[in-house]
């Protein structure tokens, strides 16, 4: 991440990344889930040394309907060649619409290079 501040409101390709293969799990709300996706802004982002937290905003119009229970999406795991154990993704859903995304690594520091990570759905 970029050492806490915050340079454009534009996701970044890891936080995009994490997003859609996220979704590729469940087509149910993926067509809306997809249009936010598209339109969120990252509000702030959090560098932790071992990972990060964004904070997103998304357009009220594109929120979920009521009656979808929906908190999170599933995890997201993430292998890149300077983490031996990977990464781990949390996505969180607040009031129908996607809220924040949280990165982890399991050893080491966070990779400077995010382009290297590759992704896939948890159970």
């Amino acid at each position: 991440m970029d050492g806490g501040t915050l340079n454009s409101h534009a996701l970044t390709a890891l936080e995009r990344a994490v997003l859609v293969t996220a979704l590729r799990s469940d087509a149910q709300i993926v067509s809306t889930l997809n249009a936010q996706v598209n339109e969120a802004k990252a509000l702030v982002r959090t560098p932790s040394g071992v990972g990060f937290v964004t904070k997103l905003q998304v357009p009220g119009a594109l929120r979920l309907p009521d009656s979808t229970e929906l908190d999170s999406l599933p995890l997201v795991f993430g292998q890149h060649p300077d983490l031996p154990s990977g990464a781990e993704f949390v996505l969180q859903v607040k009031d129908g619409r996607l809220n924040s995304i949280e990165g982890f690594c399991y050893e080491g520091m966070w990779p400077r290079d995010e382009s290297l990570f590759t992704f896939e759905v948890g159970s």
